[in-house]
């Protein structure tokens, strides 16, 4: 239980930028075989983020607004770690051009312009589809977080790196198969317990899209990235949440 505990609050210094009080021995180790626990990461930040809108749909009108403000404290809590990945992964695969120079590009810390793109579509689809959410039902801002999350656990239990070094080969190394069932069990416990059999629709879809985009990386790439992990997260959240306003 004590090593459980000591991998989710590893997750949760290196995944976020929620602090925590207690000194945690940090290992490479610890934070790879503790990949699996991601989805309850989402959760976490999706209980602030549910609070947050809960106490703002009572003070303010304009739910465009609140559904910045939520945007604002996702990216406070979770920092630009995979929205970075994800102007690095459209700038690289949409560069058409073999795979070592993909790579290369994804490297470059400069942002070009599919990433800019990629960043604005992101931006103005997640405040958009948030304003509608918030309407319709808030628990779908506790659910999204978490199942985004599950993409990671899932790449790196199913997945191979695309690089010969990096985070991701750490992450995959320390991961298997019964890793990445784990997590998706652990998902399904958590989205039926928050919304019933609509959170399970959910999560199906989600896991339908988070497969995909891991055949197109693959197809490009043939293997995955740290970078390609974050496109994934951030893809996997707006399809969730596309998913949420058509169900209702």
């Amino acid at each position: 239980m004590k090593s459980i505990l000591e991998k989710f609050l590893i997750l949760i210094q290196f995944m976020t930028r929620i602090p925590i009080f207690f000194n945690i021995e940090y290992s490479e180790e610890k934070l790879g075989k503790g990949i699996k626990l991601l989805p309850l990461v989402g959760l976490l930040i999706g209980v602030i983020l549910f609070f947050e809108s809960f106490f703002l749909l009572k003070i303010i009108e304009n739910k465009l607004i609140i559904s910045i403000l939520i945007v604002i404290t996702e990216l406070l809590v979770v920092g630009l770690i995979h929205i970075d990945g994800l102007a690095d992964t459209f700038d690289g695969i949409f560069s058409y051009t073999e795979k070592e120079t993909m790579l290369k590009i994804m490297k470059d810390s400069r942002i070009g312009t599919n990433g800019a793109v990629i960043l604005i579509l992101y931006f103005l689809s997640k405040t958009i589809l948030l304003s509608e959410i918030i309407v319709i039902d808030i628990r779908y801002l506790i659910i999204f977080p978490s199942v985004s999350r599950l993409s990671t656990s899932i790449h790196a239990a199913f997945g191979t790196s695309a690089r010969d070094k990096g985070m991701s080969n750490l992450i995959i190394e320390k991961n298997n198969k019964i890793d990445g069932i784990f997590s998706i069990i652990l998902s399904l416990i958590l989205v039926f317990f928050i919304m019933y059999i609509k959170g399970v629709i959910v999560l199906l879809i989600g896991l339908i899209f988070i497969f995909l985009f891991r055949m197109l990386i693959y197809k490009k790439l043939d293997g995955i990235t740290g970078d390609t992990m974050g496109a994934s997260l951030e893809l996997t959240s707006i399809v969730i949440l596309i998913v949420g306003v058509i169900l209702k």
